[in-house]
């Protein structure tokens, strides 16, 4: 069965990376290529980069659920939502490791593990 302290571990880091990562959101957000891009592209990076801080957020929650009752994760669509958390982790990470952000690449990896880990042991 997980274990609670990991699952809660894994819901404040969460968290804390939602909000490092709305405010870092900024940065780039501010740059002179981005607010140059036509409308459609601004309007839908924007829409998606908070849409991944709300993602972050729901990760977190989720953990802090599983931690309050870990029994959850041994039921399908407990394991379901876990596995889906961890793939989605990868997937961008491997698409930033392409894209040559090494240091972001490398900490999604880690924290899609370290959730794979913690839910799915």
């Amino acid at each position: 069965m997980p274990d609670p302290t990991l699952l809660k571990a894994a819901g404040y880091g969460s968290l804390a990376v939602s909000l490092l990562h709305a405010a870092s959101g900024r940065k780039f957000q501010q740059t002179h290529q981005f607010q140059a891009l036509p409308n459609v592209a601004y309007t839908f990076s924007m829409s998606g980069w908070y849409q991944g801080s709300g993602y972050l957020i729901l990760a977190g929650l989720l953990n802090f659920h599983w931690a309050q009752n870990p029994g959850l994760l041994e039921e399908p669509l407990g394991r379901a939502m876990a596995s889906l958390l961890s793939v989605m982790a990868w997937t961008v990470a491997a698409w930033y490791l392409w894209r040559g952000l090494t240091k972001d690449g490398v900490i999604i990896a880690a924290a899609g593990l370290f959730q794979a880990w913690a839910a799915l042991k």
